[in-house]
């Protein structure tokens, strides 16, 4: 996701506001994140398969850098909004689920300890330690995932890694400053295509720190789009459609079978231009009436789609032994019970969650902040608190 992913949703309070802005990047997000969901189910079968999917978490990113750009920038640069702020909304926003998937990989991984005997309920205790600290696992030699309780949670813990650098130095991003940074990261991009022969790293604990070069390029390059945006031209249904579509296709298709193209061209094509390009487009198309809506409702779910699914996809597998089904009828099954754990998540859990953590920043707020202060730029960030 980071959702990603990790991407994901937006703070209720400020999502509207978003939505009608840049309605089609939340679409575009929750086709990025069902890309996800469709490239674990067919990894479960075929790991050499839609070789391409995984740079949705690129996608994610760039998203990601445009709507904190958005929500934040402004207040952060000019010092309304203080660092601690930032990082206390950035935590309401990407924790409870994250911690939530966790904890449900936790539960799932288990089995793996009553039922196998092949961990220690001891490593297993640690493992959740490490990962509700978002650092990457030193145990179980036997498994090379940096998360083994659940895989998508390495790109949320580079997506928290670069929300911090952000804080810190959003203050000196000038033009020239993030400029600088994009291109840094486009040489980061280039390394690691160079290393591993197309884009990649993160996931795993022997390849984690590529995870870096993978954020920092469509992170910053995000603000530098938001920074460069368009503003919004007339609607036209047609184009969004063509650019979810063509999000998917990107994702999807395998151009080394069909035209020859080398991987490591086509993974810095779509890092480096393509998704930089897409967000540039899509956040000049506005969308209103049942599209609006449908948009929200996909950019909504995208971040449990993208953080939950790795959990109910191992239970399913598991559950798949002992009342075995066709492959196809497995994978439907696994579908709907994801975008199931997804929706129940975002209402009962994460809105919940999020009304009680707003209400207690703003108590907090007004028992800290001076009594001739106005508290406008404090509620606009409150609002923020979702990209």
């Amino acid at each position: 996701m980071t959702d990603g992913a990790r991407a994901g949703a937006r703070d209720h309070g400020e999502s509207q506001h978003v939505t009608q802005r840049f309605g089609l990047l939340d679409a575009l997000r929750g086709v990025a994140a069902l890309v996800v969901l469709a490239y674990h189910l067919v990894q479960q079968h075929s790991l050499s398969a839609l070789p391409h999917a995984g740079l949705a978490v690129d996608f994610f990113y760039t998203l990601s850098g445009f709507v904190i750009a958005f929500a934040y920038d402004a207040q952060v640069r000019d010092g309304r909004l203080s660092r601690a702020g930032f990082a206390r909304a950035r935590a309401r926003r990407l924790y409870p689920l994250l911690a939530l998937g966790t904890v449900m990989g936790f539960c799932v991984f288990l089995g793996a300890v009553f039922l196998r005997h092949s961990v220690s309920l001891r490593d297993a205790l640690l493992a959740l330690g490490f990962a509700l600290a978002l650092l990457p696992c030193p145990l179980f030699p036997q498994w090379p995932t940096a998360f083994p309780l659940n895989m998508a949670a390495w790109s949320l813990a580079f997506e928290a890694y670069v929300n911090l650098a952000y804080a810190l130095i959003a203050r000196f991003l000038s033009q020239r400053v993030l400029l600088a940074l994009v291109g840094l990261g486009a040489v980061l991009v280039v390394t690691d295509i160079a290393h591993f022969g197309r884009l990649m790293g993160g996931t795993d604990k022997a390849d984690f720190a590529f995870g870096a070069a993978r954020v920092v390029y469509p992170f910053f390059a995000g603000i530098l789009i938001f920074r460069w945006r368009r503003e919004p031209a007339r609607r036209r249904p047609v184009l969004a459609i063509a650019l979810c579509t063509g999000l998917a296709a990107a994702l999807l298709i395998v151009p080394e079978r069909m035209i020859g193209l080398d991987p490591a061209i086509y993974d810095g094509a779509l890092a480096l231009i393509g998704f930089p390009l897409l967000v540039w487009l899509a956040a000049a198309v506005p969308l209103d009436g049942r599209v609006a809506r449908a948009a929200h409702w996909l950019g909504l779910l995208s971040y449990p789609i993208y953080i939950l699914q790795g959990p109910v996809l191992r239970l399913g597998v598991e559950l798949g032994r002992h009342a075995p089904l066709p492959a196809a009828a497995l994978a439907l099954v696994q579908a709907v019970a994801v975008i199931a754990v997804a929706w129940a998540a975002n209402r009962w859990f994460d809105a919940p969650v999020q009304a009680w953590l707003r209400r207690a920043e703003r108590r907090r707020h007004t028992k800290t902040a001076p009594a001739d202060q106005g508290q406008a730029p404090f509620a606009r960030a409150l609002r923020s608190s979702r990209t």
